[in-house]
């Protein structure tokens, strides 16, 4: 089969678009994922695309400048559907992270193997436990189905930045301190009490040394609530999920 020179320029531009989603969203971005695999994935699913792609019309700069800000516009596709789609796990993480700052986890942070980044453990439990609901829900095929939306919706060289999508994305921003509320509320609102009520006990009977008893109530009262909560995390995230996937269309079309 003979390729063009046309051809050959256009797989390229769909495979920048197509990995950098590929290293920007969840599951398949992480550090934790070899370089090689994340680049052979991204080259094979360009080349399963391909095909289907409406190509028809799009015209390549014969210049460098302008073939530079083309390859460019697609990486910034790709980046801001990337952030589109982990504001919900940045949210659910950030949920652990208030918990465990609230039962005194605020010093006790470990590295992740996914980020290398310093996490909270409970607010790592969290991510974990939405990233393995995201596996069981058949989350990453949509990831994969969102790559042929894309070009659906923005095609190769057609894309327009305006004051809507920026507007969409900063509202999209908000949503994490949302998802963070919604998920940490059972919680913080049980540590709430145990603190009130170690407070009074605090001022009724001044010869306890409310700080060393405090440290190992507010423990436990953190991890009581976060499995007793577990059920109502598994709806709020059904719930995100579905928000996830309406803002991630939305964000397209818009764009």
């Amino acid at each position: 089969m003979n390729v063009s020179l046309h051809q050959f320029i256009l797989f390229f531009i769909i495979f920048v678009r197509v990995a950098t989603i590929m290293v920007t969203v969840p599951i398949f971005g992480f550090d934790a994922v070899p370089v090689h695999v994340k680049a052979g994935l991204s080259a094979m699913l360009a080349l399963l695309l391909f095909p289907f792609i409406d190509n028809s019309g799009v015209s390549i700069p014969t210049q460098f400048i302008p073939f530079v800000i083309m390859i460019m516009n697609e990486i910034i596709i790709g980046m801001v559907i990337g952030f589109a789609s982990s504001i919900m796990f940045v949210g659910i993480r950030f949920a652990g992270e208030i918990i465990g700052l609230d039962m005194g986890f605020g010093i006790v942070n470990i590295i992740d193997p996914l980020s290398g980044e310093q996490v909270s453990i409970v607010g790592q439990f969290k991510y974990l436990l939405a990233l393995l609901l995201f596996l069981c829900i058949n989350g990453h095929h949509f990831l994969i189905q969102a790559l042929k939306v894309s070009f659906d919706f923005i095609p190769v060289s057609a894309s327009v930045f305006s004051a809507v999508s920026v507007s969409k994305l900063i509202s999209m921003s908000g949503e994490i301190f949302t998802v963070a509320v919604k998920v940490a509320s059972a919680a913080l609102a049980a540590l709430f009490i145990a603190s009130f009520i170690m407070g009074i006990v605090a001022r009724t009977v001044p010869q306890m040394n409310i700080f060393i008893v405090g440290f190992p109530v507010k423990i436990s009262v953190g991890f009581i609530m976060i499995f007793v909560s577990l059920p109502f995390f598994l709806y709020l995230f059904n719930k995100f999920y579905h928000v996830f996937q309406k803002n991630l269309i939305e964000i397209m079309k818009i764009i």
